[in-house]
């Protein structure tokens, strides 16, 4: 009897424990977006966090500067972007308004009304029309950036604390459940490829962009006007983003701007501006595309994970995930490929680590017992 209440009771413990773990996996899968954002900001950041451990500096403060030093330049970055896209698409605007009025002007020559008369009620139904959703849209922006920047604040929390208490709570862990030693194993496999593939990742991305962007001024400054690249900061960054995906990321940015260059220098009807379209072709293959994404990534890369799988990852990643899929992906690859190094002989055998370790010495003992007769006999024989 006394054994069935104390069964009842862990019953009921039990219960409470996987209640509590499905609001929080509940939690996770709602944001989690956010959490494979914040483990990728991790390795990236992480080597700048330990590379200020030799000033001496708390864990606190060198989270914190370590996160100012990496999200700065990124932020600035991102914002630099951001401006250019947006004057952009300012320019497109009146582009396309002095377009509407070249249409009226044509309504008007085939017999469709007044070009004045006409402009007259459009923008009597445009001013209409901003007034009826004028509170709409201004109530869908402060949505917007409020959910924006509730996820950025969980995103740099997390961050910060992973970098803070992470090594701990980890081991902690792994003291506490793991008597056989294999998942111990296990994270010491999928660390170092984490940080390297995702690391690598924004390595890559910073030292494209820098490339691309001195390529196309150096480009810019020996080419005539008429095949110039446009804005060569922005297809310089536009480049190194493109490189998040490798083989084919690049090539998306270069290779439509030495098209439309191409198409500049035939409707000028001046075939010579065809030789800087080539020269900046071969440039773009050879130095913003092959040198990064070929001796960088060959740095970089894990030794475990395969290259042509994690491109695979990288390419049905946010097609299956969204854009979040482009890190989560190869996260569940590099947790795949170790778990069958590591876990699946556990699961299989059933000896852990301290036991695969005695066979091992054991095994390098009869091999240099073994040595050791077989040079004794050589000796003697001579």
């Amino acid at each position: 009897m006394e054994f069935d209440r104390i069964f009842a009771r862990r019953v009921a413990v039990g219960l409470l424990v996987l209640t509590l773990f499905a609001v929080v996996a509940y939690v996770a899968v709602r944001f989690i977006a956010v959490i494979v954002f914040a483990i990728f900001l991790y390795y990236a950041v992480r080597p700048i966090f330990r590379s200020l451990e030799r000033f001496g500096l708390p864990r606190r403060p060198r989270a914190g500067l370590a996160l100012v030093l990496f999200g700065v330049p990124f932020v600035l970055l991102v914002g630099y972007t951001v401006a250019i896209i947006a004057l952009e698409a300012q320019t497109i605007l009146e582009t396309y308004d002095v377009q509407g009025e070249a249409f009226a002007q044509t309504l008007q020559q085939v017999g469709i009304g007044d070009v004045e008369e006409l402009q007259a009620i459009l923008s009597g139904a445009i001013s209409q029309a901003s007034l009826s959703v004028v509170g709409v849209s201004f109530l869908g922006a402060i949505s917007v950036l409020s959910s924006a920047f509730v996820q950025l604040l969980i995103l740099v929390v997390l961050t910060y604390y992973m970098l803070v208490d992470g090594p701990k709570f980890v081991s902690w862990l792994l003291e506490r459940f793991d008597e056989s030693g294999v998942m111990g194993e296990y994270v010491r496999a999928v660390d170092p490829e984490l940080s390297m593939t995702l690391f690598g990742n924004i390595v890559n991305v910073f030292v494209t962009a820098i490339v691309g962007i001195a390529t196309f001024y150096v480009y810019n400054f020996f080419a005539p006007a008429a095949v110039a690249v446009p804005f060569p900061e922005l297809m310089g960054a536009l480049a190194g983003v493109g490189s998040l995906i490798p083989v084919v990321g690049i090539k998306l940015v270069y290779v439509p701007i030495t098209a439309l260059l191409a198409m500049n220098a035939w409707v000028s009807g001046d075939f010579s501006l065809f030789v800087p379209v080539g020269v900046l072709l071969v440039v773009s293959a050879v130095i913003v595309d092959f040198i990064p994404d070929f001796f960088i990534r060959a740095h970089i890369s894990g030794d475990q994970t395969h290259t042509g799988m994690l491109l695979v990852s990288y390419v049905v990643g946010p097609v299956v995930f969204g854009f979040y899929g482009l890190f989560l992906l190869p996260i569940v690859l590099i947790l795949v490929i170790n778990a069958t190094h590591v876990l699946v002989p556990y699961v299989l055998s059933g000896d852990d680590l301290v036991t695969r370790q005695s066979r091992l010495r054991e095994y390098a003992d009869r091999s240099s017992l073994s040595e050791r007769s077989t040079t004794g006999e050589r000796e003697s024989e001579r």
